[in-house]
């Protein structure tokens, strides 16, 4: 899940993926006692084994009616008692089993049921409630989980309709039954709402016809699932379909907005195959509907039936695929949290940290190494502005609620310690260990230990230690180096520190790592890692130029190096990610760089096509305006990317105004280029002669205007 919890920090951070994030449990350590307390999954006094919900919906009044049929078997011989949940928003009116009503108490979220006499062990039966709700707001922004209706307001008179939230304790507010993931049901849903509404909801639709102005929409999901993965979404809805092999695709939109399905969702059917073949699992469920909806903040994973915000909306224009991470990372759910759910929430990373990785493996696989290098970057920075403020194992049964699991310990994290394992074990044995994982525990919640198991199983290598250093275990390894040359002896001498704080049980990491000697090249060295100080002594021929410590950035750690005033240029033109060399370029263009530098850049530049460069920017380059550049600067305006054109208007606007580069700046005023860089090239026109080219700067401020999101 991505949703309110995490998906509105996105854009502050500037990372496509997962951000440190505000939680939504508040402040301080929310993982220390008195405020933590050990929690478990709680006793189950039957397997619930299909629930049917029925709700009836009155637009005007903002209320339902509702009921719940669950068909349960007791765990246990001589139960008298059944315990279900229903949350604060619902008023139980009944209880009914074969047809006799039941006497029942409740107590805050739990209703108690007594049977006339003992149940017989595995043998099922129907429990029937009926209710009424609907008075209480849920699932807004801040405002919890539950039932929402999306209420008209000054900008959106005509906004009408609702949905629902599940994750964590959110759907016993508009239905009875047994609601944590211990347990997994099939469901169906019938709902009833003003006739010129869609409904979407789990599963496929079985039924659906209109009846004195009411339309009446009958949803099945027949594969079992956590009951926090039922989800219902209804209003005036746009509704695109599609289909991806045999499985029904639906983008749904509220009504007026069917010109932002293609470039939000017409990569889905990529996505899906993507996955499908990673995983060696073909997606599990029988359709996939992503639906838009006002007032959500990000994304929720409902089993087949993605709930999105339709502020994430987007078009060609704003940016390549500026819905793909979060449109990823939720599909991804579809099979880690939804086909495999956690047992409880301490475990509530085998869900999201797989998702957020998820979600940069398909960045890798649309985008490239590059993008998959800054995603990875991105998820370690975002766990470590976290962790200045407080340090957990990632899989913990010691916190307060479990809203507080939502952090950057469970989704970035999470995430770089699946990248550190896969480039630990490499692909073959991960992705291997993945499809063992997904094909023994579908369908059944999982612990860590489930996941550990397969990827032993499969590779023959002991994951065990892995998962209980990186895990089970808080914090991270704190790397410093140096290095020196040992002319006599013809060795790079390393000296490498682990400096994190242990005394709140952080170990001492033994780390598979990589030595990176640069010369005309890179070179790598295997070592291990495993003590708090180590020299390492490398033989080599002659002096490198650089040396890099992790290279390839294969594992999570913070590492406190600056590289050399020496080093820095072979670094540029050799590290093998590109994080690297945009640090060392920035610092060889932080004083007045030289002339190898200047040209190695611009070489780099040019010879960078990839629609996501390795170098994050040439702006350092543009703002030296250098006038025997600007044949770089023109053939730049053909890149695919759109940050590198970004660059070259911006550079061609800092050298003097040349009718040729005007004109080719305004050959690129179309609806195919990009609202950032439209406006940027109103500005580069505007520095050049603002009144000689009034029209075409009219004309780019239009076009970078950016149209107003759907609120």
């Amino acid at each position: 899940m991505s949703c309110n919890r995490l998906f509105l920090a996105l854009a502050a951070l500037g990372l496509a993926t997962v951000p440190a994030l505000a939680q939504r449990g508040g402040g301080g350590n929310p993982f220390a006692p008195p405020a933590a307390k050990l929690q478990y999954a709680p006793d189950r006094d039957f397997d619930l084994q299909h629930l049917k919900v029925e709700l009836d919906i009155d637009w005007p009044g903002r209320k339902f009616t509702g009921a719940s049929t669950n068909t349960v078997a007791p765990l246990r011989p001589g139960l008298s008692v059944l315990h279900f949940h229903a949350g604060k928003n619902i008023e139980v009116k009944t209880a009914q089993s074969g047809g006799k009503s039941l006497s029942f108490t409740r107590e805050g979220d739990i209703v108690s049921v007594s049977f006339p006499a003992p149940l017989a062990k595995d043998k099922p039966l129907l429990v029937r409630f009926t209710y009424a709700g609907g008075a209480i707001q849920g699932g807004g922004f801040g405002q919890g989980d539950g039932f929402h209706w999306m209420n008209p307001n000054d900008q959106n008179k005509e906004k009408q309709g609702f949905w629902t939230q599940g994750e964590t304790a959110g759907n016993r507010e508009w239905a009875v039954t047994w609601d944590y993931p211990n347990d997994l049901t099939t469901t169906e849903t019938i709902t009833t709402v003003p006739a010129e509404w869609s409904v979407v909801s789990n599963g496929l639709p079985v039924d659906e016809k209109v009846v004195n102005g009411r339309r009446i929409s009958h949803w099945k999901m027949s594969q079992p699932h956590a009951t926090y993965l039922m989800a219902v979404v209804s209003g005036p809805f746009d509704i695109k379909k599609d289909k991806w092999r045999d499985v029904p695709l639906w983008y749904v939109v509220p009504k007026g907005y069917a010109d932002k399905i293609d470039a939000s969702f017409s990569d889905t059917p990529d996505m899906l195959e993507f996955f499908s073949n990673i995983t060696g699992v073909k997606y599990p469920w029988p359709k996939y509907a992503q639906n838009a909806m006002y007032d959500f903040g990000g994304g929720m994973e409902n089993v087949s039936s993605t709930t999105l915000g339709m502020g994430n909306l987007t078009d060609f224009r704003s940016g390549f695929r500026n819905m793909a991470s979060l449109n990823s990372h939720e599909l991804a759910h579809q099979w880690f949290g939804d086909l495999v759910t956690c047992k409880d929430w301490g475990e509530v990373w085998l869900n999201e940290s797989f998702a957020t990785f998820m979600e940069v493996l398909y960045f890798e696989h649309s985008r490239g190494k590059n993008s998959y290098d800054r995603e990875v970057d991105g998820n370690m920075r975002s766990y470590l502005s976290e962790a200045r403020r407080y340090k957990r194992p990632v899989s913990t049964n010691l916190y307060r609620d479990p809203e507080v699991m939502f952090d950057s310990h469970t989704y970035p994290k999470g995430s770089v310690i699946l990248h550190t394992l896969r480039r630990q074990l490499g692909d073959a044995p991960f992705f291997g260990g993945i499809k063992k994982y997904l094909t023994q525990h579908r369908h059944t919640p999982v612990e860590w230990e489930d996941l550990c198991r397969a990827f032993t199983d499969y590779s023959g290598i002991n994951c065990e230690p892995f998962f209980q250093q990186w895990l089970l275990k808080p914090g991270h390894p704190v790397l410093e180096y140096s290095w020196s040359w040992d002319e006599a002896a013809s060795e790079v001498v390393v000296t490498v520190k682990q400096t994190q704080d242990t005394s709140d049980g952080t170990p001492i990491y033994m780390i598979p790592a990589k030595i990176g000697l640069i010369r005309e090249s890179l070179n790598r060295v295997n070592v291990t890692l495993n003590a708090p100080e180590q020299i390492i002594k490398i033989k080599a021929l002659s002096k490198p130029a650089a040396v890099l410590l992790d290279p390839d950035h294969d594992f999570l750690r913070e590492l406190k190096h600056e590289f050399a005033p020496d080093e820095r240029l072979a670094i540029l033109k050799h590290a093998p990610v590109g994080l690297d060399k945009t640090v060392a370029m920035q610092a060889l263009f932080a004083d007045s760089p030289s002339e190898e530098v200047i040209q190695a850049v611009a070489a780099l530049g040019k010879s960078d096509t990839l629609r996501f460069p390795a170098l994050a920017s040439l702006d350092g380059l543009g703002r030296l305006e250098r006038e025997d550049m600007r044949g770089l600067w023109r053939g730049l305006l053909m890149h695919v990317s759109d940050a590198r054109r970004g660059d070259a208007i911006r550079a061609l606007g800092k050298l003097k105004h040349d009718p040729a580069d005007a004109k080719l700046l305004i050959a690129l005023l179309t609806q195919k280029e990009t609202y950032a860089n439209c406006a940027a090239i109103a500005g580069t026109l505007a520095a050049w002669d603002d009144k000689a080219y009034a029209t075409e700067i009219e004309k780019a401020k239009k076009l970078g205007q950016r149209p107003a999101r759907g609120r």
